[in-house]
């Protein structure tokens, strides 16, 4: 009996038992990159078409249901050419910006009627001052140059939240009224019709950024020039 015990213990055959469970890793992994290739070309129609007859099914999904979400990366805001204005004076203020280093500090934007520029105070203004500095005098004749074919040109004062109160300012509404006024009288030594513009004292309660740190204090004080071109700006 031992004997017989023995030879059938010698010719009991088959695979090793740890080839089973590597067996199913195989074909699980290969399960996996055939489900990744039938996504990767997938037609989004098919599939939500798909996923809508579930509804049924489950009771779960929603009309429409959208399971992957695709993302949209946003478009980056392009300043193109306002009626009024032509491509060149556009490219030349950005061109002067470039050169003086102070395209931080002076950005431009379009909007639906035409052009919006926002200069912080400290490129035209002293700290608690409404005179404007020479130096970038320049910029504001190129700015000029353009309002001359707008419709309308609005010039907005703003300010930080730090008080003031003196003589001449005794409140952040003077001071943003006196810079807005400085720079449409400069428009108009340089041939802006007046009838055309306007200015605006904000004062220091259209904030861009907390007045938390100087640097956000410095993107508040700034000056808003709007360009409108269109005719219903008039």
């Amino acid at each position: 009996m031992a004997r017989g015990k023995q030879k059938c213990e010698e010719c009991s055959g088959g695979a090793p038992e740890w080839m089973v469970t590597y067996g199913d890793m195989m074909s699980l992994l290969l399960t996996f990159f055939v489900l990744i290739v039938s996504f990767s070309s997938i037609q989004l129609a098919e599939f939500q078409k798909a996923m809508g007859s579930l509804k049924g099914a489950l009771g779960v999904l929603k009309s429409n249901p959208s399971v992957v979400k695709l993302y949209k990366a946003p478009t980056p805001e392009i300043l193109k050419p306002s009626p009024g204005s032509t491509p060149a004076e556009i490219e030349e203020l950005r061109t002067f910006l470039e050169e003086e280093e102070i395209s931080e500090e002076v950005t431009l934007r379009s909007t639906e009627l035409g052009i919006a520029i926002s200069i912080q105070s400290p490129i035209l203004f002293d700290l608690g001052r409404a005179n404007l500095k020479p130096r970038y005098l320049p910029l504001l004749d190129r700015i000029a140059r353009m309002s001359k074919q707008a419709k309308k040109i609005v010039i907005e004062g703003h300010a930080d939240d730090l008080p003031i109160n003196t003589p001449e300012y005794p409140s952040n509404w003077e001071l943003s009224a006196a810079r807005a006024l400085s720079v449409l009288h400069y428009f108009e030594r340089r041939g802006v019709q007046p009838a055309k513009m306007r200015a605006v004292a904000c004062g220091e309660y259209q904030p861009v950024a907390p007045n938390d740190t100087e640097a956000n204090r410095r993107k508040n004080r700034r000056v808003e020039i709007y360009l409108d071109f269109d005719e219903e700006a008039s």
